[in-house]
């Protein structure tokens, strides 16, 4: 800051500063007085003290440009220069000499009175986003268009445009909604990072009717609709393909979901809609359009840690501020976090337009991948216990499985046991993702209770083997066993693996232990298991759950029949969303599974016209404007019940010439699979007329899909690699 020292001007009296209109029980502010160099730097500064008066030394007044009053402080960077009272030196030293006083306004010594002002909320983080947000872009992207209504859209198109359109239509189609068959996001507090604190001020004028405003606003808002992903986003046929990075997210913008931009389509169709008189009440009615080009730029006035609940409340001194009528402050949040040595933007609201007012406890959610949680063993329950808690992000309620009838076995399964999301008839099922088969690779993550550590158990070992018909285990049990290591933090805010297991004691082999939240900070969303159900055939298996001592001795809930030492805990087994969980009342916990890897198949047998079969290889139909075309085709899984639709369309021209899509058969589920490939009952579609096909053409060529859809999925995603598609070509003439 400069020279700091006390010194007097000489045989004058110290100059003073007056508060006019300074009033019995006003609070008065601490004010500095700072001299100023051409560079506007700071030479020096003292402190203005109760009675009014300050030094100026002559030696410094040499090289003083301006003199300036404001709040006290160290750090003069850090002042809103628009809030000092600054003069020129050479004249405030010639009125000094007059009359060695300055008489301050209060409209101007009271913005010097400093305030405490605090924000708080939470952080959490959320997974697996990329599917639902892929979904959400489409919907954002095509507001107003059905699949068929897009790709038929008028507007000039380039070939490539042209190409992806009909991807886009192909792929809305096939899988209509790709959230719909996984499980909801699964979100996870952060209890680690840094959150800063932004601030803008914004300045509304009222939306009037015809409002100057509205060209700019919907310009704006234009921009900033989700553009149509790029091709390779959008894949026909559908295939398992890695999630997309965030940044290639049009509504994820640095790890935030950005709700203006998710709202625009409707907002921009209701602006170009609504009657001139209606749109000025719409645009009044929602702050958030308004904020769009009325607000300042945004200022970073404070930072802070997140608290281990997830928690941040900040706070920070600063000058008192007023605000102009119509004029309002809001606040937004940036939260990084050190994660392998980087420090990474898993949050910013900046970025995604999300704006809080004064006073306002938002939840701020991460959509960011490497965004990093926090693991508490908090499952509701009382005691020592362990349970299956997740396959996946699919909490094991929705699991379907028999009561244990043993350690080792269950009772008869029903129809459905084994599956997730059941229903109690099939028919239930049909086009829905209900009674879902398993498939892929499952991750198993257990709730170990902390009192469960009371009870001796350290190590726990799951394992794997098939059921009959009356659940009970047949053939040759596999263990899990391979490496598995956790993630967790350290004192100094780094995070580093620690391997849980395999390990041998006291003759048991394949033993993990139990990470409990007392041993270490372990960060969240890890697993205690993976399961390939690929290494086994298809079909119903025993999930099994034992816990040892630190001796490597199994420990069995006391009173239990079956293998083990007694020990106070019991095994539980979560049966139903809210309310208590059922006490397994033997040895270990057994589940069971039934998966089903195998892939769907589909195939479009021939056309007809009139009714009237043909499956040559070029096919050139004619007929007149009346003439029908249907299809046959079946649709097939060696398990019907694993089946969850099939869809077939065709789609006329290619190039830029408008493309059209009609839809040859309802996307709703009907059951033509076979008990055998030698007998394959053969569907038939809906019928379209050639007029209806051709719009005017007087003849053109055709595509025919057809795509046959699974419910296989890991707890997290469908295996829509088991997906099956099929696909023709003909031409049709109107004679």
């Amino acid at each position: 800051m400069g020279e700091t020292r006390k010194s007097s001007r000489g045989r004058g009296a110290k100059p003073r500063v007056n508060l006019i209109d300074f009033r019995p029980g006003d609070e008065r502010p601490e004010i500095g007085v700072y001299v100023l160099n051409r560079a506007g730097e700071p030479i020096y500064s003292d402190r203005v003290d109760a009675e009014g008066a300050f030094d100026l030394p002559e030696n410094v007044l040499k090289e003083a440009h301006r003199i300036a009053l404001g709040p006290l402080t160290e750090d003069f960077a850090s002042l809103d220069r628009q809030s000092l009272v600054s003069y020129r030196a050479n004249r405030l030293l010639d009125q000094l000499k007059e009359r060695a006083e300055i008489d301050l306004p209060r409209r101007q010594w009271e913005p010097f009175l400093f305030v405490t002002r605090c924000v708080g909320g939470r952080v959490r983080r959320c997974r697996r986003f990329p599917w639902p947000i892929r979904d959400l872009v489409l919907n954002t992207t095509l507001p107003r268009f059905t699949a068929r209504q897009y790709v038929a859209a008028t507007e000039p198109l380039s070939l490539a445009s042209a190409t992806l359109k009909a991807s886009v239509a192909d792929a809305l189609i096939a899988k209509p909604s790709i959230s719909a068959l996984i499980p909801p996001w699964r979100c996870e507090i952060v209890c680690d990072g840094i959150v800063e604190v932004y601030r803008r001020t914004c300045c509304i004028r009222p939306w009037i009717i015809d409002d100057p405003r509205l060209p700019e606003l919907v310009d704006i808002l234009d921009d900033l609709i989700p553009k149509l992903p790029d091709p390779p986003e959008i894949i026909w046929p559908p295939r398992p393909i890695p999630d997309p990075l965030p940044e290639r997210m049009p509504l994820i913008r640095e790890g935030a979901l950005d709700e203006v931009a998710l709202n625009a389509p409707r907002d921009l169709a209701a602006l170009r809609s609504l009657p001139r008189a209606e749109v000025a009440a719409y645009v009044q009615d929602r702050p958030y359009l308004l904020s769009l080009f009325s607000c300042g730029t945004p200022v970073k006035v404070a930072q802070g840690g997140i608290r281990p609940n997830g928690d941040f409340d900040i706070c920070w001194r600063e000058p008192l501020r007023f605000l102009l009528p119509r004029c309002h402050d809001e606040y937004a949040f940036v939260v990084r976090q050190n994660i392998g040595g980087l420090v990474i933007t898993i949050y910013n609201g900046l970025a995604a337009n999300q704006w809080f007012h004064y006073g306002d406890e938002p939840t701020l959610t991460s959509y960011h991948p490497l965004a990093q949680g926090c693991r508490h063993n908090d499952f509701p329950g009382e005691g020592a216990f362990a349970l299956l808690q997740d396959i996946g992000d699919t909490g094991s309620f929705n699991l379907k499985t028999p009561d244990a009838t043993d350690w080792d076995r269950v009772a008869a399964p029903a129809y459905n046991d084994g599956l997730a999301f059941p229903v109690p008839l099939a028919a239930d099922a049909l086009g829905k993702p209900k009674n879902r088969n398993w498939g892929g690779t499952l991750k198993l993550r257990y709730a170990f209770s902390e009192p469960l550590k009371g009870a001796g158990a350290q190590f726990y070992r799951i394992s794997v083997i098939a059921a009959d018909n009356t659940g009970a285990p047949v053939g040759v049990r596999t263990y899990l066993s391979a490496g598995l290591s956790w993630k967790r933090y350290t004192g100094g805010g780094d995070v580093v693996p620690e391997s849980l297991g395999p390990v041998s004691v006291g003759g048991q082999d394949n033993l993990y232990r139990i990470p409990y939240d007392a041993d270490a900070d372990w960060q969240s969303g890890q697993y205690h298991g993976y399961l390939d159900t690929t290494d086994f055939p298809e079909g119903r298996y025993l999930l099994t759950l034992e816990v040892f001592n630190n001796a490597g001795q199994q420990l069995k809930p006391a009173g239990t029949p079956g293998p083990g030492a007694d020990a106070p805990f019991t095994f539980r087994r979560w049966f139903q969303e809210f309310g208590p969980t059922a006490v397994v009342p033997f040895a270990a916990l057994t589940h069971m599974l039934w998966w089903d890897n195998r892939h769907a198949e589909a195939r479009i047998v021939n056309l007809r016209l009139n009714g009237v079969e043909f499956n040559e290889n070029c096919l050139f139909l004619e007929g007149n404007a009346g003439a029908t075309l249907s299809a046959s085709y079946y649709a097939y899984h060696p398990n019907p019940m694993f089946l969850l639709d099939h869809n077939l369309w065709w789609r006329r021209g290619i190039g830029p010439s408008p493309i059209n899509v009609g839809s040859l058969v309802n996307p709703v589920f009907t059951d033509l699979s076979p008990v055998s490939h030698n007998v394959l009952p053969v569907g038939v579609s809906l019928a379209n007329t050639f007029a209806q096909m051709l719009q005017g053409e007087s003849r053109c060529s055709f595509a025919i899909n057809l795509h046959v859809n699974v419910k296989t999925f890991d707890g997290e995603v469908t295996l829509d690699g088991l997906d099956a598609w099929d696909q023709g070509a003909f031409a049709l003439q109107i004679v």
